[in-house]
Order: C-alpha cells, then structure tokens, then sequence
C-alpha cells in the first residue's frame, strides 16, 4: 500500500532523527558551525535560515489567528542529511528527493508542511495566503512542499487572494479601515 505524502514526511523525519551522526575518526571535517548561526528554529522543531524563519514565524501567526496551525515536517536538511535521502529515492526507499547539492532545504529556505493533499482546509489556506509571506509551492507533484522565495514571489493583487480568488467581504472591510488602537 502506497505511503500518502504526510506519512512519507513523517517517515522522513523518523529516518533523519534515527540516522547516526558521523563518526569522530582521523581525517573527518568537522561540521560547519557557521551554518548553524544563520538557522532559527521554527514551529515542528525544524530550522530555516533567518529570514525565511522570521516570514514563515508571521505566517504561523497569521494561520493561527484564523485556527489553523502550520507544522512543519522538514526544513533545513544537512548535506549528509539529503545525501541519506537521494540514496532512498534512488533505491526507490522513500520519496522523491533532490541530488545532494540541488535542493533548497539545504540552503535553508525550503520547508515540507504537514498539509495533507490540495483538498485540505491547512492547503487552501497556505494557497490563499503563503505568497503574503514571501512562500510560494515550487515542486507541483509536492503539495507540502513551500520555498521562500520573497523576490520572485508576487503579491496578490487587490482584492484578490494569493490563489487569485476575490477576498471575502469580511477581510476587504479589516484591510479598507486601518486598526487605531
């Protein structure tokens, strides 16, 4: 029986938080801790680089303020790490995931969400309002998977959702009068 997308996400998570560290031998980089300075946490234990981090904080909020909540399944990804998950692909182990080298997780801006498939309510709301954020879908075969991309990422236009839909009354009149207080 086929894994759906969000148990593969949490499959993924399982395997990166069970896989050995690497081993302290002779002639062993040592990790990059420069990296590490430039992640900040995120709501799903996961990281993102700074920015991206801070956009996705504002559009955690945002969907929390409408009752959804955003949690996220992956985020930046070590190239140990994407290394261990191309080679599952490979071997046709686990989902489809990106060369070692070519994926945006690995740069820190690239987050898998636990958002079911495009029917959801959680879907249709990051459809609606992710692009407010800077985030946008990047992978069409990947409903979970959002890329903070600010420059490229267009708003949407007046009155108008992210999906290009006509915004609800409600929302047109909170955006017409500004909040005084």
């Amino acid at each position: 029986m086929p894994f759906p997308p969000l148990r593969w996400s949490l499959l993924l998570a399982l395997v990166c938080l069970l896989a050995p560290g690497p081993s302290q031998g002779a002639g062993k980089k040592k990790p990059r801790v420069k990296a590490s300075r430039h992640l900040v946490a995120i709501p799903g234990g996961e990281a993102l680089r700074r920015d991206a981090a801070a956009a996705f904080h504002r559009m955690h909020a945002a969907a929390r303020a409408e009752g959804f909540r955003l949690w996220a399944s992956s985020g930046y990804r070590t190239v140990r790490e994407q290394r261990l998950l191309y080679e599952r692909y490979r071997k046709g182990l686990g989902p489809r995931a990106a060369r070692p080298g070519r994926s945006n997780h690995q740069r820190g801006i690239a987050v898998d969400l636990a958002v079911g498939d495009e029917e959801s309510p959680i879907y249709r709301w990051l459809a609606s309002h992710a692009c407010r954020h800077g985030f946008r879908r990047t992978v069409p075969s990947e409903p979970w998977h959002w890329e903070y991309r600010p420059r490229i990422t267009r708003a949407p236009a007046s009155g108008r959702d992210c999906a290009g839909q006509p915004l609800p009354p409600a929302a047109l009149s909170r955006k017409a009068s500004p909040d005084l207080s």
